[in-house]
């Protein structure tokens, strides 16, 4: 069966392919866009298509890139290369001003290499004097991105997570909004929540340096992705690449409860360095046991809700038995 794709963007992923080519005249390799021209015997040469946003020298790419290896000749080549793609990939650059851009370094950094035909009808461009394959793909000098993000960090500490980042340049840049997902054994949600915003410096050529601290973190969350969403003035969105902070657990805790007093519902949260085995009793001012919210073998950090309504008012003392130790947090029930 050919490998191939059809016409249509191609969400992620990548697709690839190896053939043997020896003096090739205008193969696309598999149907998968890349049409190579050489005199040379090139040998086996793999090609590898993929489909996200190349940036670089503040230019942002449209949505697919390739990576052409030669196993034999890839020098002094003299080649013609035509990368085909879909109207759905352009990333809203003009076909009229697309180039061929090519990468050295695995797409850390990308350099314009023009083009000596385009031809829209046929959603191609094609370059010729090629010397040697490598990374490549098509993006235009006339399309600078808006914002070109240099560095995205994030540290915890203290029940917090600070994130910080610089740009190296801005252009209509109207702010950042900060993502936040829980992305551990405990998450229960996998969509993006906003957790703040930092206005931008609007257009500037001058690095700039940004920071937020997220102070209201879900307890039970032992891992979390952060992500920027950076809007331009026109509102328009462009997203960077997620960070990923774990909360790594020190010690055996056992956090007061909340609401206390309690009428109706107290969240219980308590966290283990470990896995081992826990319990988390409920107990009167008598020393008498009168709920087990927990037994088991248990490791991170869990939040648990505790059903007090059937309980009479009074004074009540939560207590955790984990490897040898014992934490205690007193629990007042209001009716």
């Amino acid at each position: 069966m050919a490998l191939g794709a059809s016409g249509g963007r191609v969400a992620g992923g990548t697709l690839e392919a190896l053939r043997s080519l020896n003096g090739p005249s205008e193969v696309n390799v598999a149907g998968l866009g890349a049409e190579i021209t050489a005199s040379a015997d090139l040998g086996e040469v793999g090609v590898q298509r993929g489909h996200a946003v190349q940036t670089g020298n503040g230019n942002e790419s449209i949505e697919r890139y390739y990576l052409i290896v030669p196993m034999g000749t890839n020098e002094g080549l003299n080649a013609t290369l035509a990368l085909h793609y879909a109207d759905a990939e352009l990333n809203g650059l003009a076909e009229s001003d697309l180039e061929l851009f090519r990468s050295t370094d695995q797409g850390n950094t990308w350099t314009r290499k023009g083009q000596d035909r385009r031809d829209p009808q046929e959603n191609v461009v094609e370059l010729d004097g090629i010397g040697a394959f490598g990374s490549w793909t098509l993006a235009s000098e006339s399309a600078p991105i808006p914002v070109e993000l240099a560095s995205f960090d994030a540290k915890t500490g203290d029940e917090q997570v600070r994130l910080s980042w610089t740009t190296a340049s801005e252009t209509n840049n109207a702010g950042f909004r900060i993502q936040r997902r829980d992305t551990g054994e405990n998450g229960k949600d996998d969509e993006w929540t906003t957790v703040g915003s930092v206005e931008g410096e609007g257009t500037t050529a001058q690095a700039q340096r940004y920071r937020f601290t997220d102070e209201d973190l879900p307890y039970d969350a032992d891992r979390l992705a952060y992500c920027l969403r950076q809007v331009d003035t026109d509102g328009s969105a462009h997203v960077s690449d997620e960070v990923i902070v774990d909360r790594d657990v020190t010690e055996v805790e056992l956090l007061g409860t909340y609401p206390n007093p309690a009428r109706q519902r107290a969240t219980v949260r308590y966290a283990l360095p470990e896995v081992q085995d826990v319990t988390v009793r409920l107990y009167d001012v008598l020393g008498r046991q009168v709920r087990t919210v927990v037994s088991g073998k248990q490791k991170g950090r869990h939040q648990r809700t505790l059903d007090v309504a059937p309980l009479p008012s009074g004074v009540y003392f939560l207590r955790l038995r984990a490897g040898g130790q014992t934490r205690t947090q007193k629990l007042t029930i209001v009716q």
